[in-house]
C-alpha cells in the first residue's frame, strides 16, 4: 500500500505515515490498528487515509499486561546496591515542543543510554513544566567510574543545550536504601 501520498489537500484526512507521526507510532502499527478496527480509515484509490478527527479521539492502550499485585519493597545488599543520579534543570522559555522533539530524536536514534543504567527517566514538572528532571539508576556492580559518567552527562547536555539552561542545573547523587 502506498502511504507516501500527502492528504493535506483532502480536508480532514492524512496518510498512514502522517497519522503515525501524529500518534508517535510506526506506520506498521497504524496499519495494524486499522486492520484490528482500533482506527477507522478511508480508502482513496490504493491508499489508506485516516481522518484527523479519528486521530484526535484515539487513545493508546497501555502496553504489556496490567499488574495484578503491587510490588513489594526490597532492600539491596552488597553488590546489588543501587545508585541514583538526579539532575534538575530549567527549561528555556518557549522550548517545550522543541524539548519533546529532541527527546523523540534521542529515543529514535538510541542515544544517551548511559552505560550500566537499569532505569532512565526524563520528567517535567506537572506544576509548571519549567523544570526538567533526569533520573538515572545504576546497580553498584555496573556503575561506571565518575569520569565515564561525566563524559556521558556532557554528551547529553550538549544534545539538549538549545532547550535546557544547563547553568541552572542542580546535580545530586544518591544511594538507594529501599526500592520496589
Amino acid at each position: 500500500m502506498n502511504d507516501s501520498v500527502n492528504f493535506s489537500p483532502i480536508l480532514g484526512y492524512v496518510s498512514v505515515k502522517e497519522a503515525a507521526e501524529m500518534l508517535g507510532l510506526s506506520p506498521r502499527t497504524v496499519y495494524d490498528y486499522v486492520e484490528e478496527g482500533r482506527l477507522s480509515s478511508a480508502r482513496f484509490a490504493d491508499v489508506i487515509a485516516i481522518s484527523t478527527e479519528e486521530i484526535r479521539k484515539f487513545k493508546r492502550e497501555p502496553s504489556g499486561r496490567p499488574r495484578k499485585n503491587t510490588p513489594l519493597w526490597h532492600i539491596s545488599s552488597g553488590d546489588n546496591t543501587q545508585f541514583m543520579s538526579l539532575i534538575s534543570v530549567q527549561l528555556r522559555a518557549g522550548q517545550r515542543d522543541a524539548l519533546q522533539q529532541t527527546l523523540e530524536m534521542i529515543k529514535k536514534k538510541k542515544l544517551h543510554l548511559f552505560d550500566g543504567t537499569v532505569m532512565r527517566y526524563v520528567a517535567a514538572s506537572t506544576d509548571s513544566f519549567e523544570r526538567v528532571l533526569l533520573i538515572l539508576v545504576w546497580r553498584g556492580t555496573v556503575l561506571p567510574d565518575e569520569k565515564r559518567r561525566e563524559e556521558a552527562f556532557e554528551e547529553f547536555r550538549h544534545s539538549l543545550a538549545d532547550v535546557l539552561d544547563w547553568n541552572t542545573a542542580q546535580y545530586e547523587n544518591w544511594q538507594v536504601l529501599m526500592h520496589t
